[in-house]
């Protein structure tokens, strides 16, 4: 198993909506024995809004000032955690510990978002998400300190990323 400490308590996954950082991450979080907190269904269960009525009703400021608070409060968690993120909050938040970039193309994210129940606030139409998608995605790669391309199956992603973190632990 993985020395927690090793990993500063804390493993990131970020990337753009779509790329599957909740699916990964519950998958994760249980190979590892670690807990899993997805950061945008705490903010919703927090507010007792959907994401998008926080978008539509209190503005995006707002929802980054609760995304900001947020990691502030999981930073002093001392038990190791898996989380994901929003699509937009490494952007607008540092974070500390491990963060993995989940990359995966365009057209695959936008299949995936355009078949979602699930409406996403800065999801529009295919040249807005374009925009965005090309304005973010070398950013999370600035930042992360592993990339994992996430066009696989959540078990495969969930092997290939142990292999990693055991590969970048000093403990070996």
């Amino acid at each position: 198993m993985l020395d927690p400490l090793s990993l500063n308590n804390k493993i990131w996954l970020i990337g753009f909506m779509g790329c599957g950082k909740s699916t990964l991450g519950a998958c994760l979080a249980k190979v590892l024995g670690y807990r899993f907190l997805d950061t945008d269904l705490q903010i919703a269960t927090q507010e007792n809004l959907s994401i998008e009525r926080i978008f539509k009703e209190k503005g995006e400021a707002y929802f980054r000032q609760l995304e900001r608070a947020l990691v502030a409060n999981l930073e002093q968690v001392p038990s190791p955690l898996v989380i994901a993120t929003g699509g937009g909050l490494p952007l607008y938040t540092p974070l500390k510990g491990t963060i993995i970039y989940l990359a995966l193309d365009f057209e695959s994210l936008y299949t995936r978002l355009f078949n979602d129940p699930n409406p996403r606030p800065l999801f529009k139409d295919k040249e807005g998400l374009h925009a965005l998608y090309t304005q973010r995605s070398p950013l999370y790669a600035k930042m992360a300190t592993l990339k994992l391309d996430a066009n696989a199956t959540p078990q495969d992603l969930t092997l290939q990323l142990v292999t990693l973190l055991r590969t970048k632990s000093p403990s070996n």
